[in-house]
């Protein structure tokens, strides 16, 4: 299961980030993340992920560019890194130190 706490412009993320949890409904609520001028996405609390939450993340990585968005990405669970890494798709993550 995935939860997501939104608070003005973060958006938290809790719990397994995989294709099991990653649902049409799921993607069609968080989609509009990207609809305001500015989305920090915190995974702290992911717990899990997988390729289908990489891929929904560079989705929304997308969706923001393309809605002039500014989207960063805080505290990646390292599974996320790595999985990011040999997908050599580590570059096109907007990661910001927090």
């Amino acid at each position: 299961m995935i939860d997501v706490q939104q608070a003005d412009e973060k958006a938290i993320f809790s719990g397994a980030l995989t294709r099991a949890t990653i649902t049409r409904a799921f993607d069609k609520k968080y989609r509009q993340l990207v609809n305001n001028d500015r989305i920090v996405i915190d995974l702290a609390m992911v717990s899990q992920i997988d390729t289908a939450g990489l891929a929904w993340i560079l989705l929304l990585i997308e969706l923001a560019a393309s809605k002039g968005c500014d989207i960063s990405l805080v505290n990646l669970p390292e599974d996320l890194l790595k999985l990011a890494k040999l997908s050599a798709v580590d570059t096109l993550l907007p990661i910001k130190n927090t």
